[in-house]
């Protein structure tokens, strides 16, 4: 390094130092204690074992203490993470911590958050101008290091204006360095100069110097400004530019590939635009040789990357909507633009939000942390989630490929063929399952399993030449390890693919290897050590297998979008003779009886059904799907044979008249006006206010004003649209504790939202079947509603806000609080124990919460004793039919119709429900001070109310039920006990009569047909 590298380094020691004696104070305040647990701001691990990193600089942000934290972590904490990588893979992630100074790290731990790869360094000064102290304390020692004198005594507007400047600009020196640092490290790399080695062949010349054109015209795209490309279009051609950014970036490239100079060279593009960037950098003492374009180092950032995603390998991490790529219909440009969307998109990571103090995260302990318990060792034990370093690159791998298939399946547009199509026979590359992998990772794999020796140099089979670092000086990292070669490797397979077909056959292909890997450490472990001994069963996520059948999950819908049914088939055919998502082996069942449909097969389909309904994978909600098209297809078999009604009828098995008699459930109708008949459509009606609304709020008003079911049934009914969110948030406030419990392996990150065994019903309740059973009869028996509310309420403010799986928290808090306490005393505390029972146990519920009837309906009358005067609430809160105005009672927001604005009900400023005065008051907007005082005193010996709650789905004249809607309507109906029925708002009876018409006609001419159908096969008998 030269002297002026070395001179700005030591400007920024000194800075440091002198910046982190000023942060002392305020870091001091910021380290934790006790054990460890999420929702707060972790402290760097380890700070104890490497005193250097204990004290942050003040203006260390929030960017570089994350990026510590997580290397660290895995570095020193993890030993089971840290054995995953080689040694040259821990050796770069090493050195970040103890070879660059605080501000390096800070400046890489930006640029990692951002879309690259290429930056512009101009576009990095505001990260040099973060901290005013930095820059205090650089020009001061920058002053002192040149030897110079500062004037302090500058006066009038030149001092002003150099005061000015330098608060505005960075210093040069200090840039420049920092920069060049980073490329030293192998973390950043300079705009590539057009260079040739004149001891190559003229062809590895030819390939180097196109390579080398492309990463310059990447860089150009990225980072030139109109006006630049517009002078580096007069450069090369002497003419002046015209148009926009896109049409001068086409006529660069064209010049660029189509003329050479007089010695038949190729333009030197590069080095024109370093020219023009170089003149128009603002810093002072600028050169030639100065760094104007930066990139991120692949190799180095890719490793980063996966250290992050291993950091939170169980951790819900939010996804970026709004960097979806443009709609495509060429696969070939699709998946470039994916491929780089996968290594450079940046991630919002949940502790990163923490460190921003956006998100905050419940409170648990962590697997591996010391317990105050000395006899609990269980829990400071941790269980290997990857056995091997081959399992887990075999994962990484697996995941990207399933992340660039999501992303394909997002952005494809498919153009549907006609039904005339015809789908061409299968290609040879489908039906062979001994191919060998694609990828580097996999065939390591396959040669461990085949070969008694292993040798970390001898054991990978190397497929084509090995990547070439272009137009780098310096921070080239030359991939000594299997590990770093299979990663280039793997990007340059990514690269060479073209069609969805190819992406598609070498997830296939890796698949394979990967079941015939694990088949064999089956029955010999000790072998090849694959199999981790008692690993839990929700460490299942964490192998390749998972996410290559997800990606062949995809696969599948894509291919019957294209009418490709015949491969739709095969790959449906490997997954279910695969052992891995068992939950989906209902879906892929239904599936393949339905594309063998498609093809003509319906025998085969029939035969299929029957055995997924053998299967005992299969959820009770696919069973539902699978015996309903197993019905259809034994009605078409016979109805091909020529059988009558009553043959028909035997057909029907007794499990499948058992499951009709099972989901049989209340239905009640109320006529609509619809404003619009289209299929696909949301439905819109003419409201009982004559304004026009949803299909839910018409019901919403036919219950609150106009409800005539019968006895019992009136008027007076007020709810919201929740589709089971208010259920699941009651679950989740009552069941926290238990949810959060301190159980081993599953929180493996302080930023987790549910524990790793939500998911498994039957590993989830028996590590906390005594938990589970005593809060059940706390709720059930032994908290009298008082109590149980009280602590409902606790907890509900206690964790308010925090993230979290189970609870959807609203932004009304103490309105949607007090609603959420109406619920608990409307369903009564034995209804409420059989629910939670329910969503604890239940696979379902733990696979998928959706489901639940659209309509929460609650009712609140006063309660007439015998010989007693019934004290009512407030007249302001009573309806025309004496009911608590649930709305106005709660403040909630009334929403009835699609044009009236959502406004909270109104509500008084003063109620004065309880004797004591406390609850009586409402803030401004309309929503209760204190929601637990307010509904325990509808709960009083002196104004009893009598609760009642209703579950109600909807359903337009065009729909229909769902298999796991009717599996809840059975299960609240018949297993909890509560009210759960279906109203079907229906037409007008003229456009009901002509509609039936028009299905008489229909039933009528497929009879005609099936009837010359039975006469042309008699007389062929």
């Amino acid at each position: 390094m030269d002297a002026k590298s070395a001179r700005a380094r030591q400007v920024v020691a000194a800075v440091a130092t002198s910046a982190a004696a000023d942060g002392q104070t305020s870091k001091a305040k910021e380290e934790e204690s006790g054990e460890k647990v999420a929702g707060a701001t972790p402290s760097p691990p380890h700070a104890q074992e490497h005193p250097e990193e204990k004290t942050e600089p003040a203006w260390e942000d929030a960017y570089a203490r994350h990026f510590g934290l997580v290397l660290t972590t895995i570095l020193h904490e993890r030993e089971d993470f840290r054995g995953l990588f080689s040694d040259e893979e821990l050796a770069i992630a090493a050195a970040f911590l103890t070879k660059l100074s605080p501000f390096e790290k800070q400046l890489y731990a930006r640029l990692f958050q951002r879309r690259g790869p290429w930056f512009k360094t101009t576009s990095l000064f505001r990260y040099f101008l973060k901290a005013s102290a930095f820059r205090k304390h650089a020009a001061a020692t920058i002053n002192a290091t040149e030897g110079g004198t500062d004037n302090q005594e500058t006066s009038g507007a030149g001092g002003c204006e150099e005061e000015e400047k330098t608060q505005q600009l960075p210093d040069h020196t200090l840039v420049q360095a920092t920069i060049d640092s980073l490329v030293q490290g192998g973390l950043l790399l300079k705009f590539p100069c057009t260079t040739s080695d004149s001891r190559v062949s003229a062809t590895v010349r030819d390939q180097d110097e196109r390579v080398q054109l492309d990463a310059a015209m990447d860089a150009i795209q990225q980072c030139a400004t109109t006006a630049e490309l517009a002078a580096l279009h007069k450069k090369m051609t002497g003419s002046n530019g015209s148009g926009g950014k896109a049409e001068l970036l086409q006529a660069i490239k064209r010049v660029v590939k189509t003329q050479r100079r007089i010695d038949g060279s190729r333009i030197p593009v590069a080095r024109l635009m370093h020219q023009i960037w170089t003149r128009s950098y603002p810093l002072a003492g600028k050169g030639t040789s100065d760094v104007m374009v930066v990139q991120m180092a692949g190799a180095a950032r890719d490793l980063l990357l996966r250290m992050h995603r291993l950091f939170y390998f169980m951790a819900s991490s939010p996804y970026n909507s709004f960097s979806i790529p443009p709609q495509l219909t060429d696969m070939s440009q699709l998946l470039p633009l994916a491929t780089r969307k996968l290594r450079q998109e940046p991630t919002q990571w949940p502790g990163l939000m923490v460190f921003f103090g956006k998100v905050a995260y419940p409170e648990y302990k962590l697997t591996g942390t010391p317990s105050s318990d000395a006899t609990d060792i269980q829990s400071c034990t941790r269980r290997r989630a990857f056995p091997s370093s081959e399992a887990y690159v075999c994962y990484e791998v697996a995941y990207q490929l399933h992340g660039l298939m999501s992303t394909i399946e997002q952005c494809l547009v498919i153009t549907t063929p006609d039904k005339e199509y015809q789908e061409p026979d299968l290609e040879l590359k489908w039906i062979l399952n001994d191919t060998p992998p694609a990828f580097l990772a996999f065939q390591r794999l396959l040669f461990i399993l085949y070969e008694e020796t292993e040798d970390d140099d001898d054991c990978v089979l190397e497929v084509g030449p090995p990547a070439r670092q272009h137009g780098v000086e310096g921070g080239a990292l030359e991939a000594a390890s299997w590990q770093m070669r299979s990663w280039e490797q793997f990007h340059r397979e990514l690269g060479r693919m073209q069609s969805l077909d190819d992406l598609v056959v070498a997830s296939k292909s890796c698949l394979h290897a990967y079941l015939r890997w694990v088949k064999a450490s089956t029955l010999d472990g000790v072998k090849t050590g694959v199999i981790e001994s008692g690993a839990p069963v929700f460490f299942s996520k964490c192998n390749a297998g998972y996410h290559l059948a997800h990606v062949v999950h995809i696969a599948v819908s894509l291919y019957e979008k294209l009418r490709k049914y015949q491969l739709a088939c095969l790959l449906l055919n490997e997954l279910l003779a695969a052992p891995l998502l068992e939950r989906k082996r209902g879906y892929w069942w239904d599936r393949l009886a339905l594309n063998l449909e498609h093809l003509k097969c319906a025998e085969q389909a029939r035969v299929t059904c029957l055995n997924a309904l053998e299967d005992p994978l299969v959820f009770a909600t696919d069973r539902i799907a699978l015996e309903r098209r197993l019905q259809r297809l034994q009605r078409q078999k016979n109805l091909q044979e020529g059988a009558n009604e009553n043959e028909r009828s035997e057909l029907i098995s007794a499990d499948e008249q058992a499951t009709q008699s099972t989901y049989e459930y209340r239905q009640n109708y109320i006529v609509g006006r619809p404003l619009n008949r289209q299929t696909g459509e949301k439905s819109r009606f003419i409201g009982y206010d004559d304004e026009p609304c949803n299909v839910e709020q018409l019901v919403l008003q036919y219950y609150r004003d106009h409800s005539d079911e019968g006895e019992g049934a009136a008027a007076g009914w007020y709810g919201v649209h929740s589709e089971g969110v208010v259920f699941g948030n009651i679950f989740g406030i009552l069941m926290w504790e238990i949810l959060y419990a301190d159980v081993p392996d599953v929180f493996q990150t302080p930023f987790q939202s549910a524990p790793l065994d939500f998911g498994y019903a039957d590993t989830f309740c028996k590590a906390r079947n005594a938990l589970i059973e005593h809060r059940l009869a706390q709720v059930k028996k032994q908290w009298t509603m008082e109590e149980l509310l009280t602590m409902f309420a606790a907890t509900w403010k206690r964790e308010y806000g925090k993230v979290t799986r189970f609870v959807h928290w609203p932004s009304d808090e103490a309105a949607s609080l007090q609603f959420h306490l109406l619920t608990v005393v409307a369903m009564g505390r034995t209804e409420l124990a059989g629910l939670l029972h329910y969503m604890a146990t239940s696979k379902e519920f733990h696979q998928a919460q959706n489901g639940l009837p659209d309509l929460l309906l609650l009712k609140f009358e006063p309660s007439h004793a015998s010989g007693d005067a019934v004290l009512q609430p407030p007249e302001c809160c009573l309806d025309s039919h004496d009911c608590l105005n649930v709305h106005a009672f709660c403040g909630i927001e009334e929403d009835l119709n699609l044009n009236a604005k959502p406004s909270p009900a109104s509500v008084p400023d003063q109620m004065n429900i309880g004797d004591d005065g406390q609850g009586s008051y409402t803030k401004e907007n309309g929503a209760p001070e204190h929601p637990l005082e307010r509904v325990l005193s509808l709960l009083g010996q002196e104004r009893k109310m009598a609760a009642h709650l209703k579950l109600v789905e909807v359903k337009g004249p065009r729909d229909r039920l769902s298999d796991k809607q009717l599996l809840w309507l059975r299960v609240l109906n018949k297993d909890i006990g509560l009210d759960a029925s279906v109203m079907n708002v229906v037409e007008e009876e003229k456009h009901i009569e002509r509609r039936q018409q028009q299905l008489d006609k229909k039933k009528a001419a497929a009879r005609s047909s099936t009837r010359e159908g039975n006469v042309k096969r008699q007389k062929q008998r």
